[in-house]
């Protein structure tokens, strides 16, 4: 039993110290990780390999120290803590990032993980669980549609005036692009405290020629994958233009999958109720 925890311990500092230089050093000499150059087929085909090169992985986990960690509950617990401290380091920036070296290896060890530990436990002498199955690959679908859809995700700022329709837009760093949606503005009104400041403003916007409506904090969703917000307007009255942003996430229904995943094993696990079981251990497969 030593010998084992030895091996573990082993792997998971040499792993962490791989990880740490990974993180670090391109970091310090690159700057951020390029997401942009990930777009769709190449993050497609990095999934699928990644995908393969973790069933391999698995298949040699007899002879294998890595994997043999990797179906740890070592493993587990640092997964847990690597999306602690990503969740914390987003939530407390003002303008959250995951272009950093440091949030790209933490994402790839834990779907790495979650990826070994579905392919051991998807089912048992008694069949498929379905309550395992359908709260890991969801949690599992979730994560991999974040990490990998990021270099997908595509945000973009029009200005929307009465006089004409536009498909004119530009993103964060002033590029112009055009859409695929014409937008024009239909009909605006605001509110205001004593004070001036605005209380409210909502927009109505023709998109393709059906009007919908805009309110602050009040997104329009367009399709499963395009929404679109309104985000300032013009103070002269009567108002001449808004600006809208249009915010397209192509992998967005793979995180809804896994989000109702999630819920629908969660309702499960809470019907089945209590039950006397024996803990299952995780262990070191040989």
């Amino acid at each position: 039993m030593g010998g084992k925890c030895n091996i573990s311990s082993t792997v998971e500092v040499l792993l962490i110290s791989v990880m740490v230089i990974v993180a670090v050093v391109p970091q310090w000499l690159l700057g951020d990780f390029p997401v942009e150059l990930f777009g769709a087929p190449l993050n497609i085909i990095v999934l699928l390999l990644c995908m393969v090169c973790t069933v391999e992985l698995y298949r040699r986990r007899a002879t294998s120290r890595l994997a043999q960690y990797l179906l740890s509950m070592r493993a587990t617990w640092l997964s847990l803590l690597l999306m602690v401290v990503v969740a914390l380091v987003l939530g407390l920036q003002r303008e959250p990032s995951s272009e950093s070296w440091g949030v790209v290896v933490a994402m790839l060890f834990v779907l790495t993980h979650l990826q070994m530990v579905i392919m051991r436990g998807w089912r048992s002498a008694g069949g498929v669980r379905w309550r395992f199955v359908l709260n890991h690959v969801g949690l599992w679908l979730a994560l991999a549609a974040g990490y990998y859809g990021a270099a997908d995700r595509e945000q973009l700022r029009v200005v929307v005036e009465r006089d004409a329709t536009t498909s004119v837009a530009y993103d964060m760093s002033g590029v112009m692009h055009t859409v695929e949606y014409e937008l024009q503005l239909k009909e605006f009104t605001a509110s205001y405290y004593d004070n001036g400041t605005p209380s409210h403003f909502e927009a109505h916007v023709a998109v393709d020629g059906d009007v919908v409506p805009l309110k602050v904090n009040h997104p329009y969703m367009l399709t499963w994958s395009d929404t679109l917000y309104l985000v300032s307007y013009d103070s002269d009255t009567p108002c001449k233009y808004c600006v809208v942003e249009l915010v397209s996430e192509p992998w967005r229904w793979l995180t809804m999958l896994g989000i109702v995943m999630l819920i629908v094993g969660a309702v499960l696990m809470f019907l089945r109720g209590p039950r006397m079981a024996t803990t299952e251990k995780y262990r070191c497969e040989r």
